[in-house]
């Protein structure tokens, strides 16, 4: 399966369903289900931009949560989100899979988008100024558990079998806990 790499928390808003566009600097013909697989390596600028994405994550598992689970107490909830959160804001592991559905030039998208979404994406004609393109995700599927893999540039090819037999839970409040990438504060 072809396999696409981004910076976190870039994968963590694509598996929660709130990055519907990736942007790049190359457009593509190709169209089909696209593994998304978390760097390796986090960013080392963490900034204002990081704080209201930890801000936007917690509340979307929250959302998740209150869906699936309305008459979760407090304390599970706390847990849950945990949960539901290390299982998308891993590194070096394939989170899960979307459909790529469409590609467009960034020009075609901008003003155009739901602020929430455009918040994600770079849709600015680049540095060179020669433009951008604009990726359209569907279908998210959760993999149950992340499948660590080594990442590459571009798009490249992931060996998935038995992880995609079942779609995930969304969350369990006695889940264990594994990562957190912005310092606690997520």
């Amino acid at each position: 399966m072809k396999a696409l790499s981004l910076w976190q928390p870039h994968a963590a808003a694509i598996a929660l369903e709130l990055k519907t566009w990736e942007t790049r600097d190359w457009p593509t013909h190709y169209r089909g289900p696209l593994a998304i697989h978390a760097a390796k390596r986090a960013w080392d600028d963490l900034d204002a931009w990081h704080g209201e994405a930890a801000s936007r994550l917690l509340a979307r598992c929250g959302e998740l949560l209150a869906a699936q689970f309305p008459e979760i107490d407090a304390d599970h909830k706390k847990r849950a989100q945990k949960y539901l959160r290390d299982r998308v804001l891993v590194f070096g592991a394939v989170v899960c899979i979307v459909d790529l559905v469409d590609c467009v030039p960034t020009r075609d998208l901008r003003g155009r988008l739901d602020p929430r979404f455009e918040f994600w994406g770079d849709f600015s004609d680049g540095e060179t100024g020669a433009g951008r393109y604009a990726f359209r995700l569907e279908n998210m599927r959760l993999l149950d558990k992340p499948v660590p893999w080594l990442g590459m540039q571009r798009f490249f090819e992931v060996e998935l079998g038995a992880e995609l037999e079942a779609p995930a839970a969304i969350a369990s409040p006695g889940a264990p806990m594994q990562l957190d990438l912005f310092g606690g504060g997520f």
